[in-house]
């Protein structure tokens, strides 16, 4: 098994830009001070232009390279190779990735690259889906897109937000009580306090 590593290009066209960038807006001083508001914007959009290209290069170390795998005590052998979109906490990505699949017909792939990474729902990185998950508990997906939009980082559309809960769902799900119990072990009572209240929602669907 042959994991690709890579070595990441320090002068990479990302990083040029940013500096002829830089080089440039601070020419505009000779004459007069510029828009500082407009620096703080293309300033932003081009060091998450290097971030991308950054995390282009650490995901792609996490691919795999192999005449077979084995998983769980499956045996998986390469069937394709493939171009697939990543969402990480500075936007979208693309990665050509390696693809696995056990002896027969009817078998899902699998993607070493993804669960090597923790790529959840095949699209998420893990500090994407944790600042979506955050996001989208306080506000609706429609207000999260529009959020995510402002701050200029990661831009998730409204569809993928409202995805993200259902395939966080059984990861949850699959270690509630020990999850739960580790919440209730960082709560703690005031010691002023003198009164306890429990709110109870009735969610029943009544017809009027």
């Amino acid at each position: 098994m042959t994991c690709l590593h890579e070595k990441s290009d320090l002068q990479s066209s990302s990083q040029e830009e940013l500096r002829q960038f830089v080089l440039a807006w601070g020419e505009q001083w000779d004459t007069a001070p510029p828009d500082f508001a407009e620096f703080e914007h293309k300033l932003h959009a081009r060091v998450m232009a290097v971030e991308r290209e950054l995390l282009v290069a650490e995901l792609a170390r996490y691919d795999v390279t192999a005449k077979q795998i084995e998983v769980e005590g499956v045996t998986y052998r390469p069937t394709l190779s493939s171009t697939a979109p990543y969402l990480t906490s500075a936007g979208e990505v693309r990665i050509k990735r390696n693809l696995y699949c056990p002896a027969g017909r009817g078998h899902k792939s699998i993607c070493p690259l993804e669960l090597r990474a923790g790529v959840i729902g095949g699209y998420w990185t893990p500090r994407a889906a944790r600042q979506g998950a955050f996001v989208i508990a306080q506000v609706p997906p429609g207000q999260s897109e529009a959020l995510f939009e402002e701050l200029g980082g990661m831009q998730p559309s409204r569809s993928s937000l409202d995805r993200l809960p259902k395939e966080l769902s059984p990861h949850w799900e699959a270690h509630r009580s020990e999850w739960e119990a580790a919440l209730q072990r960082q709560e703690t009572v005031p010691p002023e306090a003198r009164v306890l209240v429990i709110i109870t929602f009735d969610c029943t669907l009544k017809n009027t």
